[in-house]
């Protein structure tokens, strides 16, 4: 990753989806449901780290969970849906993966920009601790989805206690998607984080285009909140609006290009603005393995102070901070080779 002052190179473990170990155990409880039960962890094969943001800092933190991606159990039926109970993601994450041309990866994609303004964290955002969701079943293209996430207090019920509500619909080769958080981030009493998402995708013979809107808020900051100085936090008020497409060569070998573009609304006065360009190729010669090589770069304001980084929370090996991300206020390009292996 370059910057105005600076250049940096080295090896990453999760370029685009993070690396990961479980296990799932299933069963059928009749011949219409099915029962679930998964456990599921970062991991760095760099360091041999595990839990959360293993890749990111490179070691498991103390008080981080082991199975910090999802330890959960489902009861799936196709005419009644599926209800989810415990850790795991909520309908934010599938459609940020489902409507972003780079497929929500780590590395210039709309990752990295729904963890700068807040509709993309693992703590209490597109992931959640004591969660209940429910997914109905499919109805005229239509399925609802929904999640409450628990903050457990016993002087106030609703601290800490996170709402998330929404669906998608698809007809043919046109799908839309639509999510709204109400969150309580920092065990907080008030809804410090309010996220609306909607999004679209059409599939056209070998193209998919897709284009999607995102508007931040922070309703108990009567300032709007602000961007960090030092890490992405979110919970500012702030219009993202991205769009891309993806063309695919032949079913093996694909396109993809992405657009994103943050207007800072809060009380920082827009100059935490930014505008990113992502592109790359990936070739997928077996059904477990995918080859690519990635470019994004990201346009800043001069007077900018938040802290970002193209790469979703990447400390390269040469950091002299052990404890800081690789954010920075300045304009950036980058380059990712790699490969990807799933088994």
């Amino acid at each position: 990753m370059t910057s105005t002052f600076s250049d940096v190179s080295g090896m990453s473990d999760q370029p685009k989806g993070n690396n990961r170990v479980g296990i799932r155990l299933g069963r059928e409880l009749d011949s219409e449901v099915k029962a679930l039960v998964t456990l599921e962890s970062n991991f760095s094969s760099r360091t041999g780290a595990i839990g959360k943001d293993s890749g990111g800092y490179g070691y498991a933190a103390a008080g981080n969970p082991i199975f910090d991606r999802e330890a959960n159990f489902r009861l799936i039926s196709k005419d009644k849906g599926t209800l989810i109970l415990g850790r795991g993601p909520n309908l934010q994450t599938d459609l940020s993966s489902a409507f972003d041309s780079r497929q929500n990866w780590n590395f210039g994609g709309l990752k990295p920009i729904g963890r700068y303004v807040g509709f993309h964290g693992a703590t209490g955002i597109n992931r959640s601790d004591k969660m209940i969701r429910y997914i109905s079943p499919l109805y005229e293209g239509f399925n609802f989805d929904g999640a409450v996430a628990f903050g457990g207090n016993t002087q106030d019920e609703q601290k800490g206690t996170n709402y998330y509500l929404g669906g998608r619909y698809k007809k043919d080769q046109f799908e839309v998607g639509y999510n709204h958080i109400e969150a309580r981030l920092s065990n907080s009493a008030d809804v410090n984080n309010r996220a609306d998402f909607i999004a679209a995708k059409y599939t056209l013979d070998k193209w998919t285009f897709n284009v999607g809107y995102v508007k931040n808020r922070n309703p108990s900051s009567p300032s709007g909140g602000t961007f960090s100085t030092t890490a992405t936090a979110g919970k500012v008020d702030a219009d993202t609006s991205f769009g891309g497409v993806v063309y695919r060569f032949k079913s093996d070998l694909s396109w993809n290009l992405g657009i994103y573009s943050v207007k800072d609304n809060s009380a920082s006065s827009g100059k935490n603005d930014l505008d990113m360009y992502a592109t790359g190729l990936t070739w997928s010669p077996y059904k477990e393995w995918d080859f690519f090589i990635d470019y994004a770069t990201v346009n800043r304001k001069k007077d900018a102070t938040a802290g970002f980084t193209i790469f979703d929370k990447w400390i390269p090996d040469t950091a002299t901070n052990g404890t800081g991300y690789s954010e920075s206020n300045k304009s950036q390009s980058g380059l990712s080779v790699g490969a990807l292996f799933r088994f």
